[in-house]
């Protein structure tokens, strides 16, 4: 069985030559994709493989996710252990109802699709304590070393003995009532057993291995070394021929959640190869990510890739507050910010500049409110709707406002049921009253007046005065945390270098120093011609020390 490494900076074309790799494997396994397992990190990395895979193999993507081996590590070691659902604790309102009456305080889990990883939240100390627990679990390090380390990182300091206490109730009520959290899931099948009393030791793997003969870990420089046991597990089968570990150790941002580099460059491999070009970044803007990593202190392990950078043009700058960038609103940006409170000040500045924006995470199409607005907006000019769209407005609208009725009674029940929408295929605004709407909703609607009454209205209507209702809809400008845009790419991106008091802090850490650098390398790494270093002397947290 040989093993190969694939190191690839940004816009390198990783994705692209795992698609290439894994049709090269193809005659191998005798032209079976069921043969052929790639292993991502997320749910969301899994669908857009697959997908991929699909399109170029003419396979449904329900036959690669369901019946064969493009999946998540949580999911592989689902389907091998053959643990039923109702044994999970996940985040349905049962399992929830069952944690919180176990601790006897508000508490609730739920998966994160960044990371993999399940985060605990809820009453401080017990979340902070099973959210300990966890990482000492996925991370395989001593849970007082794990306490002093989240202490450094967090800002906050709990007794382990407190963290022991609650772990121990945790464990016991999952065996008492034979349930499984998806940590456990990768720990049955790893080999590995965790007790707050006795630590971490090696048992006796769990569940078969699968029927794959070439595997591909992509993006393995976030597995954690609890997950990359699960991977190392599942090349050791007799059947295994080859297997290809995929990434890049300076894009590893979640340290967080466990994972570690360290594990993507620890294997024993027979041949290594570093994707020589990248397609995405000109000189300057692949030289100011280099500049992000130098500024990593020993620990964190530079060396250059010799990376050549894209052919054509691009431009870096600075730029004094996010109102001295140069931009339209018709130009693909990309907005990127350390912390989610430093998104929402973007949002907030993009909506009163009257630049339509959206996530970096939302989904393509509009959303059903967005649909309403857009109907309402459509009617207020005396433009025609489909009743499909109408229906969407009747549930943003009140039935009644302060001074009087707007919707006649029973209105919003039948365009809920879908009675009206198969009667109305077009709807003009003279028909609002035939359609359950007063004579004051009808004013309200031809004046503009609606945006007074739908959540939203009012920032939505100025911005299709501004940017026209198809900019509005399908915005170009995204915004989101630098975790939240990995792997996403624009012609124009704007880095916010503002953080929070507390990741400036835990970056006097030598470890999270480093990672904070990976985080800037990411944030700049995403410009494919114009990257824009967004920074505010006047505020009074620190910025992105790499950027400076």
């Amino acid at each position: 069985m040989q093993i190969a490494r694939l190191i690839g900076a940004p816009g390198t074309g990783k994705t692209t030559e795992l698609l290439r790799l894994m049709e090269g494997a193809l005659p191998s396994v005798g032209g079976d994709p069921n043969a052929i397992g790639l292993m991502s990190f997320t749910k969301a990395a899994r669908q857009e493989a697959a997908s991929r895979v699909s399109s170029a193999w003419n396979v449904p993507v329900d036959s690669l996710t369901r019946n064969g081996w493009i999946r998540t590590g949580h999911s592989i070691c689902y389907k091998q252990l053959g643990v039923e659902a109702g044994q999970m604790v996940t985040d349905r309102k049962a399992d929830l109802e069952w944690l919180a009456e176990a601790f006897s305080v508000p508490l609730r889990t739920s998966l994160d699709d960044e990371t993999g990883s399940q985060v605990f939240i809820g009453d401080e100390r017990v979340a902070w304590s099973l959210n300990a627990w966890n990482f000492h679990r996925v991370s395989l390090i001593p849970l007082k070393e794990v306490v002093e380390r989240l202490a450094r990182s967090t800002g906050e300091c709990q007794d382990i003995a407190e963290v022991e206490v609650v772990a121990d109730k945790y464990e016991s009520i999952k065996r008492l009532d034979d349930r499984y959290d998806f940590t456990d899931l990768l720990l049955r099948f790893a080999g590995y057993s965790c007790s707050p009393r006795h630590g971490i030791s090696r048992v006796t793997p769990e569940g078969e291995l699968p029927p794959v003969k070439v595997w591909l870990f992509d993006e393995q420089q976030d597995a954690s070394p609890l997950l990359d046991a699960v991977c190392k597990r599942l090349v050791s089968g007799e059947n295994v021929k080859w297997c290809y570990a995929v990434g890049d150790p300076f894009q590893s941002i979640y340290g967080f959640a466990g994972s570690s580099a360290e594990c993507f460059l620890g294997w024993d491999v027979a041949k290594e190869r570093i994707m020589p070009k990248s397609y995405r970044c000109p000189a300057p803007i692949l030289s100011m990510g280099e500049r992000c990593l130098l500024k990593m202190n020993e620990l964190g392990g530079y060396f250059d890739r010799n990376v050549q950078p894209a052919d054509h043009e691009g431009h870096v700058s600075y730029d004094n507050g996010l109102n001295m960038i140069p931009m339209r609103p018709d130009e693909d940006w990309l907005f990127v910010a350390r912390t989610n409170y430093q998104c929402s000040r973007i949002f907030a500045f993009l909506q009163e500049m009257g630049i339509p924006s959206k996530s970096a995470r939302a989904q393509s199409e509009p959303t059903v409110k967005q649909i309403g607005k857009a109907a309402l907006c459509k009617l207020e000019k005396n433009e025609p709707v489909t009743g499909a769209e109408w229906a969407r407005a009747v549930e943003l609208l009140p039935s009644r406002s302060m001074k009087c009725e707007m919707l006649r009674k029973g209105t919003k029940k039948r365009w809920k049921d879908g009675d009206e929408i198969a009667r109305w295929d077009i709807v003009f605004c003279d028909d609002l009253e035939n359609l359950g709407c007063t004579n004051e909703l009808v004013s309200e609607i031809r004046s503009g007046g609606w945006s007074n009454l739908v959540d939203g209205g009012k920032s939505f209507r100025r911005s299709v005065r501004m940017s026209g209702l198809e900019r509005t809809l399908n915005p170009k400008v995204r915004v989101g945390t630098v975790h939240a845009v990995k792997g996403m790419e624009a012609e124009n991106v704007a880095v916010l270098t503002t953080t929070s008091k507390r990741v400036a802090e835990a970056a006097l850490d030598a470890e999270q120093h480093n990672e904070e650098c990976r985080i800037a390398y990411v944030a700049a790494t995403r410009a494919k011609r114009r990257l824009h270093i967004v920074t505010e002397g006047h505020y009074k947290t620190p910025r992105m020390e790499a950027f400076e």
